[in-house]
């Protein structure tokens, strides 16, 4: 009896331990760090209901998006293209809606278009053999290209809070700190721990990412892995893309512009290794943290706007650059 509960135990450890790990304990640290910098320098300002608010706000819709690039990161790919993806589904769900579809079905219709633009992307990618990098920096800019072609550049209004309260309240609804996007977050965040970690679709992700020809040696499709990698993100993407334009209550071609970059920091923050196959949910959630921390932070602080990419970019390679010497380390 004594063994069997000593084995239960050791099973629900090695679970805990690949769900989080000392790299999310060191986010957790510049988390605070951060949140006790900007706090003092802004007067307290930073930890008002207001601001923390907007935080939860923006951390949502850069966080559902970050999901995902973890997942594709995790099996050993990019997605350069998340920010024109989701610019997409902003577009489609207004273009729709203003067609005279309910914005329900809109919605779906629109996150069904990010998942058909992600089949393309992981398609592409493990038929030509073309690094994911090349492909959807590719795609990035066609997207962008047919948003701005569609639009002319002119804003499309979304107003949907009086004429469907039931849908605004449900992607838009805000309660306090506490949003409708941040309850989205929470959910989805959730469902992909339980997905990566306790299914053998998760524990077939980490060996492609580890190493995909042992993986394929060991019978795992490594192409069908890939490719509903990038089904899942740019679905997500899609979907923050209505969020986002519900919250603004209209839609511009740039929407989404620059996204990348920040989403790939915020997965790398979040201890994410950039050749795949080690990394977690929690890890890139903390990344997010960290990132609109910084981000508005900086802002509050009223330093230049160009010293966030700075940072931004020191970060990355600072962070990269510890992942590898812990994993080499591991090994």
């Amino acid at each position: 009896m004594k063994e069997r509960s000593s084995g239960i135990r050791h099973e629900v450890g090695q679970r805990f331990r690949k769900i989080t790990s000392a790299r999310e304990v060191i986010t957790i640290g510049a988390a605070v760090v951060l949140l006790v910098l900007f706090t003092s320098i802004t007067g307290g300002e930073f930890i008002s209901a207001r601001v923390l608010s907007i935080l939860a706000i923006r951390f949502s819709e850069v966080g559902i998006i970050v999901l995902g690039v973890a997942m594709v990161m995790i099996c050993g790919e990019f997605d350069l293209s998340v920010g024109s993806v989701s610019a997409l589904g902003g577009l489609a769900v207004v273009g729709l809606y203003q067609l005279g579809l309910n914005p329900f079905l809109a919605i779906a219709i629109a996150v069904g278009v990010g998942v058909t633009a992600g089949t393309i992307n992981g398609l592409v990618s493990v038929k030509s053999g073309l690094p994911s990098f090349i492909v959807t920096l590719g795609a990035m800019m066609m997207w962008r290209g047919i948003v701005t072609l569609i639009t002319k550049g002119y804003t499309l209004i979304f107003d949907v809070r009086e004429s469907h309260p039931a849908f605004y309240t449900i992607i838009r609804g805000e309660w306090g700190v506490v949003s409708a996007p941040l309850l989205w977050f929470v959910g989805i965040a959730t469902m992909l721990v339980l997905l990566l970690n306790f299914s053998r679709f998760g524990n077939h992700v980490f060996a492609t990412g580890g190493n995909k020809e042992a993986a394929r040696a060991m019978g795992i499709n490594t192409s069908k892995i890939k490719v509903t990698c990038f089904m899942i993100v740019s679905g997500l993407a899609a979907f923050t893309g209505v969020t986002q334009v519900t919250r603004i209550r209209g839609f511009q071609a740039m929407h989404g512009t620059g996204m990348e970059l920040m989403v790939i920091a915020a997965v790398v923050v979040g201890g994410t290794r950039l050749g795949g196959g080690v990394g977690t949910i929690i890890g890139a959630a903390l990344g997010s943290i960290i990132i609109t921390f910084l981000e508005f932070g900086l802002i509050m602080a009223r330093v230049p706007g160009f010293w966030y990419k700075v940072i931004l970019g020191i970060i990355i390679v600072a962070v990269a650059t510890v992942n590898e010497v812990l994993e080499k380390r591991r090994k």
